[in-house]
C-alpha cells in the first residue's frame, strides 16, 4: 500500500462507496484511498434477493453488535447488525428503498440552514445515482411512476419483484378500504399504502460496492480486512490513519472522510480524543477537540410483527426453514435454474404502507414534545409510523399459511439515545444505549400504532381470510399492547444522528453543512451519522444522499 493519497475515505458502506467513486471519476488526479475491516463480501450465494432476510447471519458481513440493557424493553439486550465489508449494511439489509417524505428535507433545510436540502434540490441528486427499471405494464393499476421523480441513468439498480403473486392485486385492493393508494411512494410524498420499491436487479440485492466499486477507476484503491485504529491529528488538522493491526500509517495531503456509519464514525472520532472531553479523560484518552456531542442524538426506529395464520387460498405465500443445508442448497440452485421453488415465497412483492396518525398528533404526550420536535412531526406528507406486510416471518412456521406485517414507528422521536466507548481499545465494541421508549410520547406512538394497525388487519375484508393472530397482543388495552411491545420489538436498524450536522450556534452539532467537524481541519464525516432527526425512510436511500451532497460540496473546494 501506498503511504500518502490526496483523500482517505473510512468505510465502504453506501456513503463510502458513493463518496469513493464520485471522487476518484471526477478529479482522475486525485489519488483516493478507501478502507474497511471487512472483506470484499463477493460470496454468490449471498446475492440472491430471495435470501436477505438470512443475509445478515453470514459469518464476516456484521459486526454483530448488541445495545446496552433497554429499561423500557425489559431490560433486554437488543441484536444492532451493522453490515461490515464492502457495501456495508446494503450487503445485509433488507433491500427496501424508500426516500422519505419532502417534508423531511424542507425541515432538515430549515434545521442546519441550507437549502441545499430542500426537497427540489434533493430529489435531483436522488435521481443521479439511481438507475430506476419501471415496472410492467400489468402493475399499472398499483404503480404509476412519473419521469420527473425517478432518475434512469445512474449507477444504483431500483425497482419491483417481477415475481406476481395474482392474490397480492387484491390484498392491495381490499387495503385501500382503511387507507389511500399510493402509486409511489418515492414521490416525495409516500402516504398511503403502496407497492414497495427495492434495491434489487435480475433476482438479486443491489449492494452499494456493486453499484458504485464495480469496476474502480485506477486512482482509487480499496483496501479490506484493515481496521483504521483512530484519525492522526497535527494540532487540529487531521492528516492519516492510524492502521494499528499492521503497525502502520496512511496520510492524507487534502481529506481524511469518516463514512463508517451511525455507530462506527463517533467510535472513531472518540478514539481520536474528538468528543466530551470529561468522557474522555475518565478512559485514558488523550484530548484533541473538545466536541461534546460526538455520539450523542442517536436515533432508531422500532419494528415488531404482528402476524396473522391465513384460511388457505388466501395467497400464495409459505414460510420456509430448514434445518438442513442439503435442502437449503437445493433450493438455490432451484432458484438460480428457474426462478421456482420453496425460495420464491420471498421472492414476492411486499405492501408498504406511510401512515399519518391524527390521534397520535392530538395526543398530550405529543404537546410534550419539543415545537421544533412538533413542527417537523406536523408537516405535510410527514407519515407518524410505517407498516409493511407480505413479509416472511421467523414467528410461524410452515406448513401454516401466514401474513406477517411489520409495525415501524420511532422509538426515539423525545429521547436521544448515545453511543459510548467502553474503554480505550479499539477492539472492544462500543456501549450503543438507542434508550428506546424512555419518553412517554415514545411509548405512546408505539401503543398507537399498533392498535391501529390490527384495526387495519381486522377491516372484515381482510379478516375473512384470517384464521387467528399468531403473533401479537393478548388484548386491545394500552398496558397490554405497551407489555408486546416491550417483550418483543426490535431494532430496525435505522441508526442516525451520532455526528449531528447543524447551525454554528446548536451546541450538539458536530459537524457543519460541509460536513466539515466543527473546530478541526482536514476531516469530514460523510454518512447517516450527520441527520440531525430520524427520516422517514429506510437509511440507505439517505445515506446514498448524504454521500452525493457531501460529493459535490467536496468536488466544488478542491479542483
Amino acid at each position: 500500500m501506498e503511504d500518502i493519497f490526496d483523500f482517505i475515505i473510512v468505510g465502504a458502506g453506501a456513503s463510502g462507496s458513493l463518496l469513493a467513486s464520485r471522487l476518484a471519476r471526477s478529479r482522475p488526479q486525485f489519488s483516493v484511498l478507501l478502507i474497511d475491516a471487512g472483506g470484499d463480501n463477493q460470496d454468490e450465494a449471498q446475492q440472491t434477493f430471495g435470501e436477505r432476510h438470512t443475509t445478515l447471519m453470514t459469518p464476516g458481513y456484521n459486526w454483530g453488535y448488541k445495545t446496552v440493557p433497554q429499561e423500557h424493553l425489559k431490560d433486554r439486550q437488543i441484536d444492532y447488525s451493522r453490515g461490515k465489508g464492502l457495501g456495508g449494511s446494503t450487503a445485509i439489509n433488507f433491500c427496501v428503498y424508500t426516500r422519505g417524505p419532502s417534508a423531511d428535507y424542507e425541515h432538515w433545510a430549515q434545521l442546519v440552514g441550507d437549502d441545499t436540502w430542500r426537497w427540489e434540490k434533493v430529489q435531483k441528486r436522488f435521481n443521479k445515482f439511481e438507475r430506476f427499471h419501471p415496472p410492467s405494464k400489468d402493475l399499472d393499476k398499483f404503480v404509476r411512476c412519473s419521469k420527473l421523480s425517478h432518475g434512469y441513468d445512474g449507477e444504483l439498480d431500483v425497482g419491483m419483484t417481477l415475481r406476481w403473486d395474482p392474490t397480492f392485486g387484491e390484498f392491495l385492493d381490499k387495503t385501500a378500504v382503511h387507507h389511500p393508494r399510493n402509486y409511489d411512494h418515492n414521490s416525495g410524498n409516500p402516504l398511503g399504502i403502496a407497492f414497495c420499491q427495492q434495491s434489487i436487479h435480475n433476482g438479486r440485492r443491489v449492494t452499494a460496492s456493486g453499484a458504485f466499486l464495480s469496476p474502480h477507476p485506477e486512482n482509487l484503491q480499496i483496501t479490506t480486512n484493515t481496521a483504521v485504529r483512530k484519525v492522526l491529528f497535527e494540532g487540529r488538522r487531521a492528516v492519516g490513519v492510524d492502521l494499528g493491526a499492521r503497525k502502520a500509517t496512511v496520510s492524507s495531503r487534502r481529506e481524511v472522510i469518516l463514512s463508517a456509519g451511525a455507530i462506527d464514525s463517533p467510535k472513531l472520532l472518540l478514539l481520536s480524543g474528538v468528543g466530551a472531553s470529561n468522557e474522555l479523560q475518565e478512559l485514558g484518552i488523550a484530548v484533541t477537540h473538545d466536541l461534546p456531542g460526538v455520539g450523542k442524538n442517536l436515533q432508531d426506529r422500532l419494528f415488531l410483527e404482528l402476524v396473522t395464520v391465513q384460511r388457505p387460498g388466501s395467497h400464495h405465500r409459505t414460510s420456509y426453514s430448514s434445518d438442513s443445508l442439503a435442502e437449503l442448497d437445493e433450493a438455490r440452485k432451484q432458484w438460480a435454474n428457474d426462478q421456482t421453488g420453496p425460495l420464491t415465497a420471498y421472492y414476492l412483492p411486499q405492501m408498504i404502507g406511510y401512515i399519518r396518525s391524527d390521534k397520535i398528533l392530538a395526543s398530550a404526550e405529543f404537546q410534550q414534545l419539543s415545537s421544533t420536535t412538533q413542527e417537523g412531526l406536523r408537516m405535510e406528507t410527514k407519515p407518524t409510523y410505517e407498516i409493511m406486510s407480505q413479509s416472511p416471518s421467523p414467528s410461524v412456521k410452515a406448513p401454516e399459511l401466514f401474513l406477517a406485517s411489520a409495525v415501524a414507528f420511532p422509538g426515539t422521536v423525545a429521547a436521544c439515545g448515545e453511543v459510548k466507548l467502553q474503554s480505550a481499545n479499539p477492539n472492544d465494541p462500543p456501549l450503543i444505549n438507542p434508550n428506546f421508549l424512555f419518553h412517554p410520547f415514545d411509548r405512546y406512538l408505539a401503543i398507537q400504532s399498533v392498535r391501529e394497525t390490527l384495526e387495519f388487519l381486522q377491516m372484515p375484508l381482510l379478516a375473512r381470510d384470517q384464521e387467528r393472530l399468531a403473533a401479537g397482543p393478548k388484548g386491545r388495552e394500552d398496558d397490554e399492547i405497551l407489555d408486546y411491545v416491550r417483550n418483543t420489538a426490535t431494532s430496525m436498524w435505522h441508526a442516525c444522528g451520532t455526528v449531528k450536522m447543524g447551525r454554528p450556534q446548536d451546541v450538539d452539532a458536530c459537524v457543519d453543512t460541509d460536513f466539515k467537524v466543527r473546530g478541526l481541519e482536514g476531516l469530514r464525516v460523510v454518512d447517516m451519522s450527520v441527520a440531525p432527526f430520524l427520516p422517514s425512510a429506510h437509511a440507505q436511500a439517505v445515506a446514498y444522499l448524504i454521500a452525493e451532497t457531501a460529493s459535490e460540496k467536496i468536488l466544488a473546494e478542491h479542483v
